[in-house]
């Protein structure tokens, strides 16, 4: 199959599942956007422009031998599409790992071409099924060695979630401050903001302990 079919689907589906809910003008709107300049809402978004999750969800970038072997152990479980694979690595990594589609179709495309899965198109979704061949090896992964995604999780540790979940929570508290905030409290947010960083900074030049 094409790598371009495989991204299409992706693209397809991404817009499914996270795009279906419209963009409704609601009140306090204007433009598609909330008045005041801070553009879109929501834990994806915070009107900022910036999104932990996007920015850290993902980790580190881990090999194509990791992306090859999760889609194995996966498919060695039920037949999926891809973006349901890149879900369940997400979930299960507890968010320390979320392949792009950059690897995860390309690696559907080469597991394709060794024999070791077939494609085929299910109420409109294509989903991957493992060959005997390719269940074997599943099998032989399976036997010998971890789960990628425990591997990033463990590789994360629960600092990761604990500074992501914090991110959040300072966004969302920032972004009600810049609504509804007198010029006084904005004035003293930018600064409790600016402290926080220089702080963050002479951490991160310090000697790890």
């Amino acid at each position: 199959m094409d790598p371009r079919t495989l991204e299409h689907e992706h693209e397809h589906e991404h817009h499914r599942h996270n795009h279906g809910r419209g963009r409704g003008r609601g009140p306090g709107l204007r433009g598609g956007r909330r008045e005041g300049g801070f553009g879109r809402r929501g834990r994806g978004g915070f009107g900022f422009g910036f999104d932990p999750e996007a920015q850290m969800g993902r980790g580190p970038r881990r090999g194509r031998g990791d992306v090859r072997t999760a889609v194995l152990m996966l498919l060695l479980e039920r037949p999926m599409h891809g973006y349901e694979m890149i879900q369940q690595i997400r979930e299960r990594s507890s968010e320390a790992w979320s392949p792009s589609p950059g690897a995860i179709y390309p690696t559907l495309q080469l597991l394709t071409d060794e024999g070791l899965i077939t494609t085929d198109d299910l109420d409109g979704k294509k989903v991957s099924r493992l060959t005997e061949a390719g269940r074997t090896i599943a099998q032989e992964l399976q036997a010998t060695k971890a789960a990628p995604w425990d591997e990033a999780s463990a590789d994360a540790g629960s600092g990761a979630h604990s500074l992501r979940e914090a991110i959040f929570h300072l966004m969302s508290a920032t972004r009600q401050m810049a609504m509804a905030g007198t010029d006084a409290q904005r004035q003293r947010t930018t600064e409790l903001l600016d402290e926080a960083r220089k702080k963050i900074y002479a951490l991160l030049a310090s000697d790890p302990e």
